[in-house]
């Protein structure tokens, strides 16, 4: 074991500076919470970092169970007791080893019990404890009780009539299985579904729907209607949309969930989008930025002035992207604001304020608003119209760094979207330093993946001929990706930066296809084969997500 202390090691390695760990030290002494605990309030460092400096420390190097999940044949050889009473579960197995992830590396006690019981030389990992609790639910057979489960409370709701059904103890209970296993199984939106005869649970995993439990009709829209109650909607009126919001508990933490509903020829439809928040903004590299995109990027953001923009559609990650760009920012010696819809992360040192169209307070008027805060760096939500995209214009040319999002499909074609929003082209070029596209595709599961041979109907049109016997991967299916051969996603990016010949060619106002040509943009197409050739993701996965 290392006897530096963790800030020592942060400041060595440059994840922290001596100005950040001063006031630290300041807070600590305030708060008399351990330092590691202040950093990473404060959004010095994330808590990944701190367990990696910590595993390291102790020879037990960290392991990110949020990603490669767990094996219930590998956790069977630990009594399930054992493993929640000690926050730990085995993950691996070598001829005379046992790798397994724990909380606390330091838990001698638990270390002794594991090597008398198993007779395996222990090796032991660090890991995120809200992962690990996670993943010994996962290990434990905890889906499969809540299968049995959840079709008990079905044939006992099915028993229940009259007005209160909604209300019923197996209706509440079953519900409240239903999200707890679409938050289990890493679900942003719960989906359930009218149809003729039956209604429909459906769970989008890693941006695809997947099914997960079929109901009675009957016990379907009562269902809906406890939806209702907890959202607090009016149960009374099925006839038009309803919206509300559900603080639902799951594994001693609150999970936000934004309801609506919809009428339908069969009965309402309601989706519950799932707003748990990270525990830490994500590096660039986690994102996916690797080579050049992330040379190019890393030095974009170090500019004084000039506005940032990130396309893509609705749920692929733009916003976590710039997110991303503004934890490298000293948050201490620049002022940082934000105006978000609605705020989705929490980021220390940062004035962050959240849009209120009710109250008419708008993008536009927050922006105006903070522009005399004297901000060194914005960051706007996104540029919905042409009164939010002058100002956040003028605001890139006058001495400010602005991140914001746009809707378009890819690089090259927000600049004829701007210039539709009624912004002149040679405001575009002069203001916009450079424009991201990007798309979320899933990764491989690393507990199945094996190499194999795509047959020739697999390579998508634009793959090139001259890589088709590198080694290709694909996840087999297994317990711990749900049998999808996926766990988790990655970004594919491309970066158009504006330099002075795109800029001339902006004015122009030429079309996206000869901006690309202009700029010599490394398309997403080209990032997402990188990442097929890496063993990230699949063929298919990228002529899934880019076409």
């Amino acid at each position: 074991m290392s006897e530096k202390p963790i800030s020592e090691v942060l400041l060595e390695e440059g994840s922290i500076s001596r100005a950040q760990l001063e006031v630290a030290y300041r807070e600590q002494k305030a708060t008399r919470e351990s330092l590691e605990m202040v950093m990473e309030r404060l959004g010095f460092v994330s808590p990944r970092e701190v367990l990696q400096i910590v595993g390291r420390q102790f020879g037990a190097p960290f392991v990110d169970l949020g990603r490669t999940g767990a094996d219930p044949r590998v956790a069977a050889l630990v009594p399930e007791a054992l493993a929640r009473e000690h926050k730990l579960l085995p993950i691996d197995i070598g001829d005379d080893s046992l790798v397994v992830a724990m909380a606390d590396v330091n838990d001698v006690f638990a270390l002794d019990k594991l090597r008398d019981l198993t007779g395996f030389r222990i090796e032991p990992r660090i890991a995120d404890e809200i992962d690990l609790t996670d993943c010994i639910d996962e290990a434990y057979g905890l889906a499969a009780s809540s299968e049995q489960t959840i079709g008990e409370c079905i044939r006992q709701a099915m028993r229940v009539a009259g007005e209160q059904e909604q209300e019923s103890p197996p209706l509440v209970k079953l519900v409240d299985l239903l999200l707890s296993k679409g938050i289990r199984e890493r679900a942003t939106d719960i989906h359930f579904e009218a149809d003729q005869d039956v209604g429909r649970v459906r769970f989008r995993v890693d941006g695809v729907l997947l099914l997960s439990t079929s109901l009675p009709k009957r016990v379907y829209l009562a269902a809906v209607s406890r939806v209702k109650v907890m959202g607090g909607m009016d149960i009374t009126n099925n006839r038009i949309p309803h919206d509300g919001g559900i603080g639902f508990q799951y594994g001693g933490r609150r999970i936000d969930m934004r309801v609506s509903t919809m009428p339908g020829a069969y009965g309402e439809s309601c989706v519950l989008r799932v707003l748990e928040k990270p525990r830490s903004v994500l590096s660039l590299e986690q994102m996916g930025f690797t080579g050049e995109n992330l040379v190019r990027f890393r030095g974009l953001i170090e500019k004084p002035y000039g506005m940032i923009v990130v396309t893509g559609p609705t749920g692929s990650g733009k916003s976590t992207t710039l997110y991303s760009g503004l934890r490298m920012l000293n948050a201490l010696e620049k002022s940082i604001v934000t105006v978000e819809d609605p705020i989705e992360y929490r980021i220390p040192l940062v004035k962050q304020t959240q849009v209120n169209q009710k109250a008419g307070y708008t993008f536009a008027t927050a922006l105006r608003a903070m522009l005399r805060h004297d901000p060194d760096v914005i960051l706007l939500g996104e540029m919905r119209d042409k009164e939010t995209a002058e100002i956040g214009m003028k605001a890139a040319m006058t001495g400010h760094l602005l991140f914001t999002t746009l809707h378009a499909n890819t690089s090259s074609a927000a600049i004829p979207r701007l210039i539709d929003m009624g912004i002149e082209p040679f405001v575009v070029a002069s203001s916009v330093l450079a424009i991201i596209g990007q798309r979320l595709v899933r990764r491989i599961c690393t507990h199945c993946k094996l190499e194999y041979r795509p047959d020739d109907a697999e390579f998508p049109a634009w793959y090139g001929d001259a890589q088709r016997n590198v080694p290709f991967f694909k996840g087999s299916g297994c317990e711990v990706c749900r049998d999808t051969g996926f766990k988790g996603r990655t970004a594919v990016y491309e970066l158009l930066e504006v330099t002075p010949e795109v800029s001339a060619a902006v004015a122009r106002r030429i079309t996206p296809s000869e901006l690309e040509r202009v700029a010599n943009i490394r398309d997403m197409r080209a990032d997402a084969l990188d990442k097929v050739r890496d063993g990230v993701t699949t063929l298919a996965e990228a002529q899934r997500v880019l076409g």
